[in-house]
């Protein structure tokens, strides 16, 4: 049986923490479920409007540096969440825990420079198709993360969903022959394993601290392990350097507008993660794949195989089917209060 939020040691022993951004919404009078629909609007909309906007900077501005152009929104981050709360500008405060800093912030960071490092490494050896294809697997190995660090016990009709959303998603897009050389698939299960171990450490950290908090202490040394990762695969070369310098300087609107993006997602990214789990942020991309297509074939703008239609078919039951039981027990628990 899943375990409730309330049970869980973690969120127990630093509920006194969460209590302003809690605060916070409540001042607002927003309902919790009117945020989680907000945040999960823009994550499904920002992420795909992000790429197009990184595209464009990757191929046609001079920027040809993906672990750079990553750390730029979590540079955003980290700048605005220091000076917010440096300044007071909030009510949130700095966790003084000895051995907070390398027990969560850092494993965060160096995740997740790893993850784009093995990521963009298996790119060199594997097609972009089989890359998408392997990634498929990442909700599956964020809910054995989820298990073996025990943040939260997933209930076997969870674990089912996510397997047929997994092999849903799997059908649909396997087509053809792959070309699967033994280290480029490695670097890439290497990297889905890096970033599902990171969402959910992630989740362990926003449950029990507001967002301001979690940037404040984790967007800092996140960049500075982006940045490092950069500097030693992609800018090595004093010429790409002078490169990236010029390019960020020609096309610093397009620049800002890449940082904002990744602030804006990384923060809906967090709010996904607190009311719905870690997990889900991993499901809600194969989720939106799969009703844009049924969507588009339905209306007779794109055709697809019957091998297609099925696989979609599956990952989408499958997604909505987990997201109500993921919600069922809160709308229990909201129903019996209002009684």
């Amino acid at each position: 049986m899943e375990l409730p939020a309330a049970k869980s040691p973690a969120v127990a022993a630093t509920a006194a923490q969460a209590a302003p951004d809690r605060i916070h919404l409540a001042s607002l009078k927003l309902p919790s479920w009117l945020v989680a629909l907000v945040a999960s609007a823009v994550y499904l909309t920002g992420g795909p409007t992000l790429i197009l906007v990184n595209n464009q900077l990757l191929k046609n501005q001079g920027f040809p540096y993906p672990i750079a152009l990553s750390a730029g929104g979590v540079i955003f981050t980290a700048v605005f969440s220091q000076l917010a709360i440096r300044l007071r500008l909030v009510g949130d405060r700095p966790i003084d825990r000895p051995g907070f800093f390398v027990g969560n912030a850092l494993p965060i960071a160096v995740l997740s420079a790893l993850t784009l490092a093995l990521g963009n490494a298996a790119y060199v050896h594997l097609t972009v198709a089989t890359c998408q294809i392997l990634k498929t697997l990442t909700p599956a190995l964020t809910l054995a993360v989820l298990y073996v660090l025990q943040v939260e016990i997933p209930s076997g009709r969870e674990a089912a969903c996510v397997v047929l959303i997994t092999c849903g998603t799997a059908v649909a897009t396997t087509g053809g022959g792959l070309a699967l050389v033994p280290l480029g698939v490695t670097l890439q299960i290497l990297a889905n394993l890096a970033e599902a171990i990171r969402i959910v450490l992630s989740q362990r950290l926003v449950l029990n601290m507001s967002l301001l908090q979690v940037g404040y202490h984790v967007a800092p040394t996140q960049a500075a392990c982006l940045l490092l990762a950069a500097a030693t695969l992609e800018l090595r070369d004093p010429t790409d350097r002078a490169a990236a310098a010029a390019s960020i300087w020609a096309h610093s609107t397009s620049f800002f507008v890449a940082c904002t993006l990744g602030y804006a997602l990384q923060g809906a990214t967090m709010l996904v993660v607190r009311y719905f789990g870690s997990v889900a942020v991993k499901l809600l991309g194969q989720a939106r794949n799969a009703a844009l297509v049924l969507s588009e074939v339905s209306r007779g703008n794109q055709k697809a195989s019957a091998q297609q239609l099925l696989g979609y078919s599956i990952s989408l039951g499958a997604f909505c089917s987990y997201v109500w039981l993921r919600q069922r027990p809160k709308i229990a628990a909201e129903r019996a209060k209002t009684a």
